[in-house]
């Protein structure tokens, strides 16, 4: 052992320094590359102490010669029964009698007999300390280390019993596309928990991706790029490989290149996920925005991230987005069959160092030479370090002039959609030009704290402007003037500020926090809303609707099944010849075409609504389902008995006994449904909301409420998913609850939450209630919800 320990050291020592120093090599190689050979490092490592012992030895002359003089010399001077090493004390042992096996009593003259008895631990490892405590020290290492690795294993288990299973059709759907195109095969569980901030991937035969709690409220396309990253994470068997770290570590938790080693696989590990996500199709500047998105809210993860695979940590963020960016770099990705001839290869390479054993070289013939000259099979060439490269920065260049411009190519047909959390002045017109040109102004107080980018996208491009920093308020000035190819269609999404299309040809949606709205010689179909602010559509072919929460409509020349709304001003439509205008107050609605003037029935049903500023009501023959829509006042259903779909832009609705499909919305007021024996969606910008469902059927209900109180009366015998979130400002005084009839369990997040402006907490149910079946899903701002089981 004396001989074993230290050589063994030194054999891991150098074969960790060859495993980083490969990884230099292959720096200009794909990460996958560079993740097998950390792998095989630590696999080797593994193997090393076994190998030693049952390899054949191989020799190599390497420690300096001795003379047979100064060996005679240097070991009498070790050897605890050379006479002239013997104190008078064990002299005297010497010469005392001793009796033998037999019973005999005798003198004991052999040298070679004495030293055993007499010699002691402290000669027999001189040099070395005490292997007993060495061995006691390794192990309580050893055993800290595998207790670290089983409280994460049981931590992640434990988060995974007590998760929220996301199996509603449209996680589904994305889960299992996503697997097919990662080739994974087996079955892989989808979960929510309020335990993890990032997406974490973990088991190996069965296994577990687990998502933030937040995961439901996630837009399609960053669903499909997480699981796309994690299902990356499976195919590869990366936790397999992180379970191997683990006990790599455990095994030399001493030496601190195995740690270096193990950050390094995971690093590398993450950056060969990041690659297989952008080799699949996904630009690299929307992948990047995405991982900023999750590293956003990531925090440590304990005893369970040693096991388990995170999307994004911190510490990594940086080198990872240059790595994603960096469209100039290789990014194959290894098969298994490729990877596991790698770590068969690295094996087999280890075998030649696990069998070396240096000895001295032979004594030296001749006084002048000294020494023998010893050839050392497999030498080689020295290689002088690379210079560690200096680490890009990621920097925005932050502009002296507030004028620039943005361009991406653009095929005809395509989307183009505003995503501008900032606001500003919209104007957009066609071109020629297979390509979108933005040409973008930024002022006021805050332009230095806005960032504006234009991304191409699967279905068109994408422009966003947001600020960097969030406060409380902002204050900025911003224009856009945008080109685009003449038929293409437009999503809009802005906190405010006017919009202009001029000469397009497509499908124009979205709205618009408070401003004007100009279209003129366009065609297609038209969804667009603002706040408040003047409309103005000219000389025009369109079908759909333009409203503004106040402000004077006017339609001139315009041909086709279109409509104007206003909540407070004329809506003035001229049309061969003639002009129509309609005071606002109640009901305001203008039809063209063959569209109606206060509200328009499915099937045979007709649907009546007053003008006036009293309330607004309308109901329904049984037979076909409903649709009102106002700009503003209260409205009474009596019964939907087929369904109905109803909009306001404020006040109170007010819905009897209904069945099928319920859609209400409102800009403001209280919502009264049921009972409902078919699924309900009531969104409303503030107000209560109380909904009562009746009967056995797949309930399916999603609430949403600014700031209110939302109340379920439900059957005793219900069977759902629940998922039911309210969040409390920081300045509301107190905190909301949820108050259920059902066992349920209650998480709250502990820090509070920026991101929508007043810091909030969350206090949040998710699971499942009697069989499972239709989701509820609740969102509202300070105000309880309650969970009331009808007798």
């Amino acid at each position: 052992m004396t001989a074993f320990v230290p050589s063994l050291l030194a054999k891991l020592t150098i074969l960790l320094a060859l495993g980083l120093v490969v990884t230099i090599f292959l720096r200009g190689f794909s990460p996958s590359l560079r993740h097998v050979a950390l792998l095989a490092t630590l696999c080797a490592a593994i193997a090393l102490p076994a190998l030693t012992l049952v390899s054949p030895e191989w020799r190599v002359a390497l420690l300096p010669a001795q003379s047979k003089s100064a060996s005679a010399t240097a070991v009498g001077a070790e050897d605890p029964m050379n006479p002239a090493n013997l104190t008078d004390a064990a002299l005297g042992t010497l010469a005392s009698p001793q009796r033998t096996a037999s019973g005999e009593v005798g003198a004991v003259g052999a040298i070679g007999r004495a030293a055993e008895p007499i010699a002691t631990p402290s000669r027999a490892f001189a040099g070395f300390p005490d292997l007993s405590f060495l061995q006691l020290l390794w192990l309580t290492g050893f055993v800290a280390v595998i207790a670290w690795l089983a409280i994460g294993r049981w931590r992640l288990r434990h988060i995974t019993r007590t998760a929220w299973a996301l199996i509603d059709a449209d996680w589904q759907v994305v889960l299992d596309e996503e697997r097919d195109a990662a080739g994974v095969s087996k079955v892989v569980r989808l979960l929510s928990s309020p335990a993890v901030s990032t997406p974490v991937t973990w088991g190996w035969r069965a296994p577990v991706i687990l998502l933030p709690e937040d995961a439901p409220d996630w837009e399609e396309a960053h669903r499909r790029i997480v699981l796309r990253h994690e299902l990356a994470h499976v195919a590869r068997a990366d936790s397999l490989s992180q379970l191997t770290a683990g006990v790599t570590c455990a095994m030399y938790w001493f030496h601190p290149l195995v740690w270096m080693v193990e950050r390094r696989l995971r690093a590398e590990c993450e950056r060969a996920c990041d690659d297989t996500v952008v080799s699949h199709g996904t630009p690299p500047a929307e992948y990047a925005a995405h991982l900023l998105e999750v590293a956003r809210s990531a925090r440590g993860f304990g005893a369970a991230g040693f096991l388990s695979v995170a999307m994004a940590r911190p510490s990594q963020l940086e080198g990872r987005l240059l790595s994603v960016l960096n469209e100039s770099r290789r990014r194959m990705a290894l098969s298994p069959v490729a990877r596991m001839v790698a770590l068969l290869l690295a094996i087999l390479l280890l075998v030649p160092l696990a069998a070396f054993r240096p000895v001295a070289r032979a004594e030296a013939k001749g006084a002048d030479r000294g020494q023998y000259a010893v050839s050392k099979p497999g030498a080689s060439k020295r290689v002088a370090p690379e210079s560690k490269a200096k680490s890009a920065k990621l920097k925005k260049r932050q502009a002296a002039d507030t004028t620039f411009r943005l361009s991406v190519p653009a095929k005809s047909g395509g989307t183009l959609s505003l995503d501008l959390s900032t606001g500003g002045q919209v104007i957009i017109a066609s071109w020629d030009r297979s390509e979108i040109g933005v040409q973008a102004s930024l002022s006021g107080r805050d332009w230095k704290n806005t960032r504006v980018s234009l991304k191409p996208t699967a279905t068109g491009a994408e422009l966003e402007s947001a600020y960097a920093e969030s406060s409380g308020s902002h204050s900025s000035r911003n224009v856009f003037e945008i080109n685009v190819p003449r038929k293409y269609n437009v999503q809009l999404r802005s906190a405010g500020g006017s919009l202009s299309l001029t000469g397009l040809n497509g499908t124009f949606s979205g709205h618009t926090g408070g401003g004007d709205i100009t279209i003129s010689r366009t065609t297609g179909e038209a969804d667009i809303k603002t706040g408040g602010g003047e409309i103005h559509v000219t000389d025009s072919h369109l079908n759909g609707t333009v409203s503004t929460g106040g402000g004077t409509v006017r339609i001139e020349g315009v041909t086709g099944d279109f409509k104007g709304y206003s909540g407070g001003g004329p809506v003035i439509v001229s049309k061969g010849g003639g002009t129509t205008v309609t005071r606002a107050g109640g009901v305001n609605i203008i039809a063209m075409g063959s569209g109606s003037g206060s509200g328009s029935g499915l099937g045979a049903t007709a649907v009546s609504a007053v003008s006036s500023n009293r309330a607004s009501t309308a109901s329904a023959s049984p037979g076909g389902a409903v649709t009102v829509s106002t700009a503003g006042g209260a409205l009474s259903i009596p019964a939907a008995p087929s369904g109905a779909r109803i909009t306001t832009g404020g006040g109170p609705v007010t819905v009897g006994p209904s069945a099928g499909n319920l859609y209400v919305s409102t800009g403001g007021g209280r919502i009264d449904v049921g009972p409902a024996s078919g699924s309900v969606s009531a969104n409303t910008g503030a107000g209560d909301v109380t909904i009562e469902l009746q009967g056995p059927a797949r309930h399916s209900v999603g609430v949403s409420s600014g700031n209110g109180k939302v109340t379920l009366l439900v059957p005793a015998n219900l069977s759902a998913q629940l998922d039911l979130e309210t969040a409390y400002t920081n300045n509301l005084g107190h905190k909301t609850r949820i108050i259920s009839d059902f066992p349920v369990q209650i998480t709250e997040t502990p820090t509070w939450d920026n991101r929508q402006g007043t810091p909030r907490k969350y206090v949040r149910v998710r699971q499942s209630v009697g069989q499972g079946g239709g989701v509820i899903r609740v969102r509202t701002v300070n105000g309880d919800i309650v969970l009331q089981r009808k007798d």
